[in-house]
């Protein structure tokens, strides 16, 4: 009786098997066998190529995967590079919700940049440790910040604010008065 699901292969001038279509097809879409690899089976007169009985899929780029994960890693990495800081610092200045100097001088940085700075204009604070915080208990402060602005044309001055600071005890929260604008 003739087995139309048993098969032989020719691999290096020798006959294997016997195998099935379905171990053929594996063999030959994991790579284990070439394309060029013959096989035969009862009935048949001659050896014919594997790629006759089972579709060749074309196989995945071993290094696509790898080098799509590495480009995307470095993309992140440009972002956070760039835009890193600037996002740590609005989170910083949105994010505070202790009574302590430290959280009014974040929070009166991001009071000034809301409320008394025009769009696309650019400031660097002076550090904490240079900036000045009047706690007032039990629930408000006064912060005197100077900061180096750049405006629209590239030309670079310094202003100094004085921010009144009241914190909601409930909420954790500071919220600010208008800024007004100091001799620095």
């Amino acid at each position: 009786m003739i087995s139309p699901e048993i098969f032989y292969l020719h691999i290096h001038g020798e006959q294997l098997g016997p195998y099935t279509a379905p171990q053929i097809d594996h063999l030959l879409n994991s790579g284990l066998i070439a394309e060029e690899t013959l096989y035969w089976r009862e009935g048949l007169d001659q050896w014919q190529p594997v790629t006759s009985l089972v579709k060749l899929r074309r196989q995945r780029n071993r290094w696509l995967t790898p080098l799509l994960a590495v480009a995307i890693l470095f993309a992140i990495g440009v972002l956070v590079q760039f835009f890193g800081s600037v996002a740590i610092l609005g989170w910083r200045e949105a994010n505070q919700h202790e009574y302590t100097a430290k959280a009014a001088y974040w929070r009166a940085r991001g009071v000034v940049r809301a409320t008394a700075l025009p769009p696309g204009i650019f400031v660097e604070f002076q550090h904490f440790s240079t900036s000045e915080v009047e706690m007032k208990p039990p629930a408000a402060a006064t912060v005197h910040l100077k900061g180096e602005i750049t405006e629209h044309d590239g030309h670079e001055h310094v202003l100094s604010w004085s921010v009144p600071m009241q914190f909601d005890p409930q909420a954790r929260e500071w919220t600010g008065e208008s800024p007004q604008e100091v001799a620095p």
